[in-house]
């Protein structure tokens, strides 16, 4: 799964007079769009609440009940397919070829909630921080023009929503900031980045105020992701940084295999989405049952992007033992694989971060002391390096996102990042020779094939 690289439409050298206009309506836009990320975040939220725990407890049964873990995510691919076949954008940009900076037309706006809703809300392995760029993108283009923002100004206020809609979602906007500049770099965009995230930076700001508040006003309260917590970690030992290159690595194979899963699925639900968008609900749903039937935990923790089981998974490990680490691992890598290739509309951080902390706390269960601090910190910085093709913002999001833990072990974040970017650049670069390989091979084999005779009555 490539990270996509078209580039916005934006327009090269905009003048001072154009920036400071572009900068105006950043202003403008950054509190209003970032109240309309809130209001889908507490949607999600909301809707989560309402269909695995009021809606079953009032009925009188469990939400972790088997049949209700098969229907809901069912439900929820039927109705994320419907949207994608009959909503102006499909909801968005498609989960398998990663993050896009590639602008989302105003028009795409109600199609985005209700994919997003579709995919959050109903347990799919997919994060929001896609939907919110989406809807970023949106209304800055909306915002655009109503302000008569028009030619490269456009682009502008498109990119200002983006930073506005993420920036509170992982608690600090500078993490958003920093992954979307990462992006835009990766893309090549045809404008200067000054001239692209200037803006985005002031929307950002002001919008962050939504969430933390100015003077007497404390703010509104949004769940992001989770703070890992971790013990301190005072010292950086040889041996760690071994096995922070072993982790990458594996995390590369991990990440391979799940891009190579997901391609195989969405070639197929291409092909029939009408029938395979409930299905691949109906397989997270079976992973999530087997996991709850096998292990006798919940099965929630196969079912969405994760963030919130985090410290459940670092606290839990030494009860659990390694075969439900590894359970675990493989199920959520699989049903992330198939919410990847679907109708599902969601971002891949969150769930790659998820298997991060998995996959680093396996390692503690292996002989070599391994502590839980550099096991959890290299994990999701190989794991999010391997998946999003970003390895500088795979490291910003391990270290803050662990806390001063995390910041003790930056040299260990690098290392794994490191390794587990080069290790998913290795690995598809064979993948594709073997596949032109494959391919010539069909084709002089098509070529030497003798003529079929015509048949005769």
């Amino acid at each position: 799964m490539a990270n996509q690289t078209n580039p916005p439409a934006t327009a090269a050298n905009p003048t001072p007079r154009e920036m400071a206009r572009a900068l105006l309506v950043a202003s403008a836009i950054g509190i209003p769009v970032s109240l309309a990320a809130l209001g889908l975040l507490g949607a999600s939220n909301w809707l989560t609440t309402f269909l695995w725990t009021d809606l079953p407890n009032n009925a009188g049964f469990s939400g972790s009940v088997w049949w209700w873990v098969l229907l809901v995510p069912t439900v929820g691919g039927l109705l994320a397919g419907l949207v994608v076949r009959h909503m102006p954008g499909k909801g968005g940009h498609e989960p398998i070829n990663g993050f896009s900076p590639a602008p989302v037309l105003p028009s795409a706006i109600v199609g985005v909630v209700l994919a997003a809703l579709a995919t959050l809300a109903f347990g799919a392995v997919l994060g929001p921080e896609a939907p919110l760029i989406a809807l970023g993108s949106a209304l800055g283009l909306w915002f655009a023009r109503i302000f008569k923002m028009t030619g490269r100004l456009a682009p502008l206020a498109g990119a200002a929503g983006t930073f506005a809609s993420i920036g509170a979602l992982f608690g600090n906007p500078l993490l958003a900031a920093f992954l979307l500049l990462e992006v835009l770099g990766m893309a090549a965009t045809t404008a200067p980045l000054a001239a692209v995230v200037v803006p985005g930076m002031l929307a950002s700001a002001l919008g962050y105020l939504v969430f933390v508040g100015v003077d007497n006003w404390t703010g509104l309260h949004v769940e992001g992701f989770t703070q890992v917590k971790l013990p301190d970690y005072p010292t950086v030992r040889l041996g760690d940084l071994g096995w922070a290159i072993v982790i990458g690595l594996v995390m590369a194979l991990l990440v391979a295999a799940v891009r190579r899963i997901g391609t195989q699925v969405h070639a197929r639900y291409t092909a029939r989405p009408t029938l395979l968008a409930p299905l691949a609900g109906l397989v997270v749903g079976i992973l999530a049952v087997a996991f709850g039937q096998i292990t006798g935990q919940a099965p929630g923790l196969i079912l969405f992007s994760g963030e919130t089981d985090t410290n459940t998974v670092v606290s839990q490990t030494a009860a659990w033992g390694i075969w439900t680490l590894i359970l675990l691992l493989v199920l959520k890598a699989l049903a992330y694989a198939v919410s990847l290739a679907s109708a599902f509309r969601g971002g891949p951080v969150f769930p790659a971060l998820f298997l991060g902390v998995v996959g680093g706390m396996l390692f503690t269960e292996l002989p070599g002391h391994l502590g839980s601090t550099p096991a959890v910190v290299a994990g999701m910085a190989a794991a999010c390096a391997a998946m999003l093709r970003l390895p500088l913002s795979a490291v910003m999001l391990a270290v803050f996102l662990t806390g001063s833990a995390g910041v003790e072990t930056t040299s260990i974040a690098l290392f794994a990042a490191v390794f587990g970017f080069v290790g998913t650049v290795v690995i598809d670069k064979r993948l594709a020779a073997r596949n032109t390989a494959a391919q010539e091979a069909d084709e002089v084999r098509t070529a030497e094939a003798p003529p079929t005779a015509p048949a005769t009555a």
